[in-house]
């Protein structure tokens, strides 16, 4: 059984929201886009409610719930075992069941007919509402089996049986880890793998029972502490509070079954012999355990014909980027169905772009909408083509930047990428400027137009940035004919292409050259700001002398302050703020675009 549609209403800063999720699934999103309240939602529907946070006033959109307010979720589960509802009767007959709905894959699309259309598969709808008891001032949820719009409080409703909830067995990695318990006895988590397996070492608890009780170093024997406890004593038996022969001594627990297995402690035993506890290793170790414990669930689940759906926050905190695809792997063969969020675009691009999901909140309204539909095989440009195959990790984690740029071509997205490494790295300028981070977009073959397509499905504040030719000019007039139109467009200026900006970014060392960039010049004769574009222009796929200069210019402080100015007005002209260099020039095009021409960098002539 999976879980293929997600309802939202009203819950957290979510209004309205209808999610369709594949087999497997990763969210990805801006902050506060509800990657974290979509599996949350999931842990409050399915039974994994101290997970995460109790239900308080912000679990309401807006944040101040009234008597009739309502949060909902709503769940639609399909893939059962049969696709007659008589089979499946933990779910669909008694007096408490589900209704039987149908799932079309195809157009992934619900409909309630008495008999099953063709090619549709038999599907129930859960859900959970939430409502705050003003007279109480309590919280109640009610979770039930979902017929239609209605208010389960006042209505009445069908309440999901327990078994059914195991049945689907949807389990939660939270961001938030108990991070010095996992693998301790006094975990929950661990407990419930062991009763799983049915693996409680009932005997040899009795056996460790009797150890410490009679064969431990009986530390209240030795002086002078024993002087201490022996007047103690003494003090209890004149208040005939213990027995005149009785004394007092210590044990590593209070010697139960519950308090010796609490008393253990996890340990890594190296080569040497020599113990670490695991709570004393490195925090990628001591997450990890979380996912160790879900993994035991799953490979038990699965040995008896069970179903085990995963939803994690984060799965790759504190891991090493090497491992994030390979956590990947794990929770694909180990889960039937995967719902994950993360931040990582390693963990992002083990996935195809079907099964990306990208999140968007416009005023509480929450829309998730896949990458691509169909196989990237069947994508007919090659630069569209290149971004999911060849550069799908750099893709995806532009699309997740705050500030997304979409330059011409590579050598433009290395060069801009170099500036701003530089410009973050100055720390005497930048305090000066609002230099945030800027989301490169690794477009090839001059295709901005197609890559502009691509990305303002999913960022439509995406800013083409565009050279000062003729080139410029032609892919300026054709982003003018696409939908939606770009909101704003950065031109360099008359004839200038990423080399001038360079050039202009350098300028300030020509009058004492580094070595590098004395070496590329070949004599003071050329010390000019054309002899300087001539010469990177020259190097065009000179990528090694590109990060040479960039980084010898961080020791010229004028350069550094070039690079801090540039991007802060980047960001100034994506959040409408204002502009420190007074070479932009600004106009608008007839179909609204906002184009800003930076005439401070132009093609130095003769």
């Amino acid at each position: 059984m999976r879980i293929c549609q997600l309802q939202l209403r009203n819950f957290r800063g979510i209004r309205e929201g209808l999610i369709l999720l594949p087999k497997h699934a990763v969210l990805l999103g801006a902050n506060n886009a509800g990657k974290s309240t979509i599996v949350e939602a999931l842990a409050l529907l399915f039974g994994r409610e101290k997970m995460v946070r109790p239900i308080s006033d912000w679990d309401f959109y807006g944040g101040s719930p009234k008597p009739e307010s309502r949060f909902h979720i709503v769940a639609t589960v399909t893939g059962f075992p049969e696709n007659d509802p008589v089979a499946v009767p933990d779910w669909f007959i008694g007096e408490n069941a589900a209704r039987p709905v149908w799932w079309h894959e195809e157009n992934s699309t619900l409909s309630n007919e008495t008999d099953a259309p063709s090619g549709a598969l038999l599907a129930a709808q859960v859900a959970l509402a939430g409502r705050y008891d003003d007279e109480a001032c309590e919280f109640d949820t009610v979770r039930y089996f979902y017929y239609g719009e209605s208010d389960p409080f006042t209505d009445g409703c069908a309440q999901i049986p327990v078994r059914v909830l195991r049945d689907l067995g949807l389990f939660l990695l939270s961001s938030n880890r108990e991070w010095d318990k996992l693998l301790s006895f006094s975990s929950s988590s661990l407990l419930k793998v062991i009763r799983e397996y049915d693996a409680l070492p009932g005997k040899a608890i009795e056996e460790l029972k009797i150890l410490l009780r009679n064969d431990v170093t009986r530390i209240e024997e030795v002086s002078p502490l024993s002087t201490i406890l022996e007047s103690a004593a003494n003090e209890l038996q004149s208040f005939l509070l213990i027995g005149g022969s009785s004394k007092l001594v210590y044990r590593p627990t209070s010697l139960d079954a519950i308090s010796v297995l609490q008393s253990l402690v996890a340990h890594v035993r190296k080569d040497d012999g020599s113990l670490l506890p695991v709570a004393r290793h490195g925090a990628g170790m001591i997450s990890l355990q979380a996912f160790l414990l879900l993994l035991a669930f799953a490979e038990q689940r699965r040995s008896t014909g069970r179903n085990f759906i995963l939803a994690a926050e984060e799965p790759e905190l504190h891991l090493h980027p090497s491992l994030h695809q390979r956590l990947v792997n794990r929770i694909r063969s180990a889960s039937l169905q995967s719902i994950i969020t993360t931040q990582s675009p390693h963990v992002a691009s083990a996935y195809q772009p079907s099964e990306v999901l990208f999140l968007r909140n416009t005023g509480g309204v929450v829309t998730a909408t896949p990458l691509r539909t169909e196989p990237i095989k069947d994508i007919t440009s090659n630069s569209i083509k290149n971004l999911y195959l060849v550069r799908r990790r750099l893709f995806y984690e532009a699309l997740m930047g705050g500030i997304v740029l979409v330059p011409e071509g590579l050598y433009d997205f290395e060069w801009l990428n170099l500036w701003q490494q530089l410009a973050q790295a100055s720390p005497e300028t930048a305090a000066d400027y609002d230099v945030r981070p800027i989301a490169l977009i690794p477009t090839s073959d001059a295709a901005i137009l197609e890559t502009f397509q691509e990305v303002s499905k999913f960022r439509p504040d995406a800013i083409p940035i565009i050279d000062g030719d003729s080139a410029g000019d032609d892919h300026c007039s054709r982003l003018s004919t696409v939908a939606p139109i770009p909101r704003q467009v950065v031109r360099f200026g008359d004839g200038a292409g990423v080399e001038c900006l360079a050039a202009w970014m350098l300028a300030p060392a020509l009058s004492t050259p580094t070595r590098t960039m004395a070496a590329l010049l070949g004599g003071p004769d050329n010390n000019t700001l054309k002899g300087l574009q001539d010469a990177l222009i020259g190097r065009k796929k000179d990528r090694e002398i590109h990060e040479t200069l960039t980084w010898e210019s961080l020791e010229i402080k004028e350069c550094c302050k070039r690079a801090c100015e540039f991007f802060h007005d980047i960001t100034a002209i994506a959040s409408d703020g204002k502009l420190k260099n007074k070479g932009w020039k600004r106009e608008t095009d007839e179909k609204g675009s906002v184009i800003f021409t930076a005439t401070h960098v132009q093609r130095a002539r003769l």
